[in-house]
């Protein structure tokens, strides 16, 4: 639907405006509540009310263009109504992007590709929001593009730099995960990895091993954990 959990709104625009962000962009903007509540923290304290005083640049993308309303003109500085992957390619660059209970519409491949596709068009954070238990869900108000498709757990970001918060909300709760761009370089191979001919000749077979999870918290001693598992499969 085009709206998303209240009790995130908090913790999303704190991250946000600790960010200083001059550029924003807005992912599946719905009804554009957070257009509005960004104009607020981030135009009005410095006493430009106005529109024609407004200095950050808030673009949306929303693929139904049936949720066009006047808080999308007035709020956003330029609306692309269509799908993202289609819009993507010909924006620029954005301080902070959001995804705020969008990843949820995605299939599992889809969402992992547009997460490392927009984190491509931010300078500072990739913010998302996607609920712990999407309720099932079809089209709303003849908008497919609602139809819930996955569900995300802290483990499906254990490739990203990222940090993460559990928002409980009743017997549901919104999964914050707060992404930044980085440099890796691509996993081809691994030196790490690499085993001498003479040790290659000594193994019988593949080993199999069974590894102990402590936790499901997103540290950083997790990621290197599940960085030493990876090496150790290959």
């Amino acid at each position: 639907m085009p709206l998303s959990f209240v009790q995130a709104i908090p913790v999303i625009i704190e991250q946000v405006v600790h960010l200083r962000p001059n550029s924003i962009l807005d992912v599946g903007i719905g009804f554009g509540k957070y257009g509005v509540l960004l104009r607020e923290v981030l135009e009005l304290p410095y006493e430009r009310y106005a529109r024609s005083q407004w200095k950050v640049t808030i673009d949306g993308v929303e693929a139904f263009e049936g949720y066009r309303n006047p808080i999308h003109e007035f709020a956003y500085n330029r609306v692309f109504y269509g799908r993202i992957e289609d819009v993507l390619p010909s924006l620029g660059q954005y301080d902070v992007i959001l995804l705020i209970d969008v990843l949820e519409h995605f299939e599992k491949e889809e969402g992992r590709k547009l997460l490392q596709d927009l984190l491509l068009h931010a300078r500072k954070s990739l913010l998302l929001s996607t609920p712990r238990f999407p309720a099932p869900q079809g089209a709303y108000l003849g908008n497919a593009f609602e139809a819930h498709k996955s569900r995300w757990h802290i483990l499906d970001f254990v490739d990203f730099d990222c940090s993460y918060l559990h928002i409980p909300i009743g017997n549901n709760g919104a999964e914050v995960f707060h992404l930044f761009p980085t440099q890796s370089a691509s996993r081809k191979q691994d030196d790490a990895a690499f085993i001498p001919e003479a040790q290659k000749k000594e193994l019988s077979g593949p080993l199999t091993i069974g590894a102990y999870i402590p936790h499901k918290h997103l540290t950083g001693g997790m990621k290197m954990f599940f960085e030493y598992l990876r090496i150790l499969k290959r």
